[in-house]
């Protein structure tokens, strides 16, 4: 990017008058779009753009159904900030075959986007406190936007036709996963109509705004915006993998569910119906775990191999126990215990004289949190942490997969299915659940893998607690 430098203060120049680009700086995150922050005489701004690696494929992949091209997006946050919602104001569109790539320029908004700071630290304590009604007010004011009075046309998605091309997604890999064919087979059963369609963020949540001390500043990242059920966002902010620590807080991981339906039902005048959002609720997590599945997969093809891909697509078993505890209240026994112990966290290594391919990937750990994360600054600190949990992911795994495997193995083997079998019947006939068996085999499979993918997620000690009083 540093070598594009003229390019982008040549753009700037145009709308901005003279000027010199300074401090160019990738900022953390973001899983299928960069985002640079910099400074134009003296002004903060941020271009946000599709990465050099992404290849259209890889670009796929990580759109969403009705994802909508980056002009398409400018043209969306330019009209929403003119009519007063807490978006960026848009400077300049990249033009068409410029070595910046395809993108937009806009202005740089005050505040923290990190979920992990602003649920934690002390100086965002007020804010979280205020969040739940701002960001009500703000979605609420989104919601109350008129389809016919954009200037830009978004795909119009109903309930069926999203889950429809999720499902299709989901069928390219060829997966048997047998907690996603029950919440398949749960969703197209119950699949509910809209009251209206109206524009739709469907990415709003946590690590999408910007936050100071005092609360929201700004919303960010439209590229799923469309035209659909309102009901989509407000339970989008409940997913849970997108707490980041804070399990029990189910709005964003900074509110209670009562308190943030509440607010927006202020907000906005209008009743929340509960049973049409649970059905969203269950949606937007099997929406996240097909999307973990092609984000990994773009690392599989060699679009886009990060290692933030690799560990994207094993975040699916967290996506597994949150579905098995929210789909847990359609059974017959919602408060059914583990009729068998929990798995456990510890392996002993074999205690030859050889080191062992564990040990090896643990001293990695080690030496990458020792002497390459202290001297890392901006995106290389979030670059070797992610590379620090896929490390510490492969310890698990060396050594605890094969004894995992032999009980999942031995499991399916009594209930006399295999894996794509179960997934099937699932899928088929969602009481199947309720014979106690298949449902303790759903859930110790899943903290099985989640004790190797990520065996500090906050939803397992809320599944354990739940299922087995620990």
């Amino acid at each position: 990017m540093h070598d594009k430098l003229e390019e982008l203060e040549e753009l700037c120049a145009l709308k901005l008058g003279p000027g010199t680009v300074t401090e160019l700086t990738q900022l953390s995150g973001g899983a299928s779009m960069e985002s640079w922050r910099f400074f134009y005489a003296d002004r903060p701004l941020v271009l946000r753009r599709l990465p050099f690696t992404a290849s259209p494929t890889a670009a796929a992949a990580d759109n969403d159904v009705g994802s909508i091209p980056l002009a398409t997006q400018a043209g969306l946050i330019d009209y929403l900030h003119g009519v007063g919602l807490k978006v960026p104001e848009v400077i300049a569109q990249l033009p068409a075959g410029s070595a910046l790539g395809e993108g937009f320029i806009m202005s740089c908004i005050n505040g923290e986007a990190l979920p992990n700071r602003l649920l934690h630290k002390p100086e965002f304590s007020q804010a979280r406190n205020n969040l739940s009604s701002q960001c009500a007010k703000e979605l609420a004011h989104i919601h109350r936007i008129d389809p016919d009075d954009l200037p830009v046309t978004l795909p119009v998605l109903s309930p069926r036709a999203l889950l429809e091309e999720q499902e299709r997604f989901y069928r390219q890999f060829g997966s048997s996963n047998a907690v996603f064919e029950l919440a398949f087979g749960w969703l197209n059963r119950t699949c509910p109509e809209p009251q209206e369609y109206r524009l739709v963020h469907a990415d709003f949540r946590m690590g999408n705004f910007l936050v100071d001390g005092e609360g929201l500043t700004a919303v960010l990242d439209w590229e799923l915006a469309h035209i659909g059920d309102p009901l989509r966002d407000i339970s989008f902010l409940c997913i849970p993998s997108w707490r980041f620590g804070q399990y029990d807080l189910e709005a964003g991981g900074f509110a209670s569910l009562e308190n943030w339906l509440s607010n927006y039902e202020t907000a906005s005048g209008q009743r929340v119906p509960r049973e049409h959002f649970e059905w969203w609720m269950i949606f937007n997590i099997l929406w996240w775990g097909v999307t973990c599945l092609r984000l990994g997969s773009t690392f599989r093809d060699g679009s886009v191999p990060t290692v933030e891909r690799t560990i994207i697509g094993r975040r699916i078993s967290e996506v597994e126990l949150d579905l098995l505890l929210s789909l847990e209240t359609q059974r017959a026994d919602s408060n059914a215990a583990l009729l068998a112990p929990p798995p456990s966290l510890n392996a002993e290594l074999a205690t030859d004289e050889e080191v062992q391919y564990a040990e090896v990937a643990q001293a990695l750990a080690q030496w990458n949190k020792s002497d390459i994360l202290p001297e890392a600054s901006g995106h290389g600190v979030f670059a070797s942490r992610v590379a620090n949990n896929a490390l510490g992911m492969v310890v698990r795994a060396l050594r605890l997969e094969e004894p995992y495997g032999q009980r999942q193995a031995q499991r399916l083997a009594e209930l006399g299915y295999d894996n794509k079998a179960l997934a099937n019947a699932l899928r088929a006939d969602f009481e199947r659940c309720n014979d106690r068996a298949t449902w303790d085999h759903l859930r110790l499979t899943t903290l099985e893998r989640l004790a190797i993918d990520q065996p500090q997620y906050a939803g397992r000690a809320v599944a354990l607690k739940h299922w087995c009083g620990v």
